[in-house]
């Protein structure tokens, strides 16, 4: 069945023009698009529904921040009624296909896991320093395990909620959005106070990143 996709955006042409063509390109299994967004221009959100045909969902008259756009972003996945939604900030490009059918069947199957997420490059000084994201965590002292069905893969985590692309359910978007600063991981550290809870990345250790990270400069506020 194929899944509602929210992008979520606050002001840059730049990203924007670069990711929502990434996932026409490489997404498979998604229906409406969705833009919402936290740039408050008016002339921006003339630029999205020209550029991309899709009607956007202005959070607030200014730019509200982070976690005011997510419980946007939150509201509707949840008023979708569909059973997982593709969150996909606007500054990520998807560098290979993707069948969301393969993600939902694992979901399914899983209800322990939060979300799918896609592993995207080395970003932040320390996973540099440890040779990518995972390897930065598992230095913290977090644990990853790869599991397989026999024909697909993930990894899975207790390290962290992501805002990175990924399938969530609709047992995960049930949760409310915190308010204030921090609140990704006040999130997710609410999401694992369930033991059994666990987040997972897409693929097998080894697998190159599916998703690039283009935002060099960090333009919303409030996370």
């Amino acid at each position: 069945m194929p899944l509602p996709l929210i992008v979520l955006t606050n002001g840059r042409r730049d990203c924007l023009s670069q990711s929502i063509p990434s996932v026409r390109e490489h997404l498979k299994g998604f229906t409406s698009l969705t833009v919402v967004d936290d740039s408050g221009d008016p002339a921006y959100r003339e630029w999205i529904a020209e550029e991309f045909g899709a009607v956007p969902i202005p959070v607030g008259d200014k730019p509200c921040g982070y976690w005011q756009a997510m419980r946007c972003v939150w509201a509707l996945a949840r008023d979708s009624g569909a059973g997982a939604f593709w969150f996909h900030e606007d500054d990520f490009v998807l560098s290979e296909p993707l069948d969301l059918g393969d993600l939902a069947t694992v979901l399914d199957d899983n209800p322990h896991l939060t979300q799918i997420a896609l592993l995207r490059q080395a970003w932040f000084g320390n996973e540099h320093a440890h040779g990518g994201l995972i390897e930065a965590l598992e230095a913290q002292g977090n644990r990853f395990e790869e599991r397989t069905d026999g024909s697909r893969w993930w990894i899975e985590h207790r390290a962290c909620f992501t805002g990175n692309p990924s399938l969530i359910p609709a047992r995960t978007f049930n949760r409310p959005w915190p308010d204030g600063a921090w609140s990704e991981s006040r999130f997710g550290r609410a999401l694992f106070g369930d033991k059994a809870a666990r987040g997972a990345y897409w693929g097998r250790r080894g697998d190159p990143p599916r998703v690039t990270h283009i935002g060099h400069e960090r333009a919303g506020t409030d996370y």
